[in-house]
C-alpha cells in the first residue's frame, strides 16, 4: 500500500490510492458557491463547519453518528444540515447521493451535497463530485496566526470535497474516530504546503508529494527526498538536500524561513518532538 494522499476520483466507492499530486485547497469548496459577491473588501466567506443536527426529509430530527464519521449510511440521502459561514451567517445543505466506502476505508462514507444560499441547490464540491465528512473544524484563513489550525474538540463538523487535502488525509487513514487528530492535522498542513503554520499554502496544484507517518499508517514506500517534518502547527524544518516546494514551484519564500523554519541536514531523518508527518519529493 502506498504512503501517498488518495485518489480525486468520485466513484462509489472510497479506496486508498497511489502517489498524487498536493493541493492547496483545505476543502475543496469554492467560496463563491458560498457567497458568490465575497466579503468585505473583496474577501473570501467560507464554509467553516457544519452544525450537528439536521432534518430528515419528513422533517424529523436527526444527529451525527456518535462515532466513527459524522456521516455514515444511505439513509443520509435527503436530509438537509446547516453550514456555518465565515461571516456569521448559515447556509442550507442537502445529502443528494451517498457512496459507501470499500477496504481500508470501510467505516467512511462520502457523499453528493448541494447548497444553497439564494433558493437554488448546487453541487457543493467542483463537477459536483463527492465529500467525506470528518469531526472538527479548520480555521480556513490565511497568513494570520491561527490559520489552518485544526480545533478537533468543537462539536461542529467539516465537509470536504475529495481531492483536497483535508480529504485526502482522512482517506490516507489519519482519521479522528481512530485517534489520529495529530496526524491529521500534521497532514494538511504538509499537503497544502503551510511551512509556518498560518495557514498560508506554498505549494503549486499538481506537485507530487510522499507522505508517512511513524506509526506506519501511511507507511513510506518509496524512496524518495526528504523535504520536511510537519507538526499540527506546521513544519518543524526543511531539510537543506533538497529544494522545498516553496522553493521549487510556488517561488515565495516563507516569512518563518530560515529564522524559525531551520535547514538542516538531518531534517527528515526520523521524528522526534510532536512531528507526526515527514514528506518527501521525487528525485
Amino acid at each position: 500500500m502506498s504512503s501517498c494522499a488518495v485518489s480525486e476520483d468520485s466513484t462509489s466507492t472510497i479506496d486508498r490510492g497511489l502517489i498524487s499530486p498536493n493541493g492547496t485547497s483545505a476543502n475543496g469548496i469554492s467560496p463563491s458557491l458560498i457567497s458568490p459577491n465575497g466579503g468585505a473588501s473583496g474577501s473570501p466567506i467560507r464554509l467553516a463547519s457544519v452544525r450537528p443536527t439536521g432534518v430528515r426529509s419528513n422533517g424529523t430530527p436527526i444527529a451525527i453518528a456518535g462515532t466513527g464519521a459524522p456521516l455514515a449510511g444511505a439513509a443520509l440521502v435527503g436530509t438537509t444540515w446547516t453550514g456555518s459561514v465565515s461571516d456569521g451567517t448559515t447556509v442550507a445543505l442537502r445529502i443528494d447521493e451517498a457512496a459507501a466506502g470499500s477496504g481500508a476505508n470501510a467505516d467512511l462514507w462520502s457523499y453528493r451535497i448541494s447548497a444553497s444560499y439564494d433558493g437554488t441547490w448546487r453541487p457543493l464540491c467542483a463537477d459536483a463530485g463527492f465529500a467525506d465528512s470528518v469531526r472538527g473544524s479548520w480555521n480556513l484563513a490565511e497568513g494570520v496566526t491561527g490559520g489552518g489550525a485544526y480545533h478537533g474538540a468543537t462539536s461542529e463538523f467539516t465537509i470536504a470535497c475529495r481531492g483536497s487535502a483535508i480529504a485526502k488525509c482522512v482517506e490516507l487513514g489519519y482519521k479522528p474516530w481512530a485517534g489520529h487528530n495529530t496526524e491529521l492535522a500534521s497532514c494538511v498542513r504538509a499537503l497544502r504546503g503551510d511551512y509556518c503554520g498560518d495557514g498560508k499554502p506554498l505549494t503549486v496544484d499538481g506537485t507530487l508529494v510522499n507522505i508517512y507517518d511513524q506509526g506506519g499508517i501511511a507507511p513510506d514506500s518509496v524512496a524518495w527526498n526528504p523535504e520536511a517534518e510537519w507538526t499540527p502547527d506546521g513544519a518543524r524544518c526543511v531539510s537543506n538536500r533538497t529544494a522545498a516546494r516553496f522553493s521549487q514551484v510556488s517561488h515565495d519564500k516563507p516569512w518563518c524561513y530560515p529564522t524559525v523554519l531551520i535547514p538542516s541536514s538531518t531534517c527528515g531523518n526520523g521524528f522526534s518532538g510532536n512531528v507526526a508527518i515527514i514528506t518527501e519529493l521525487a528525485p
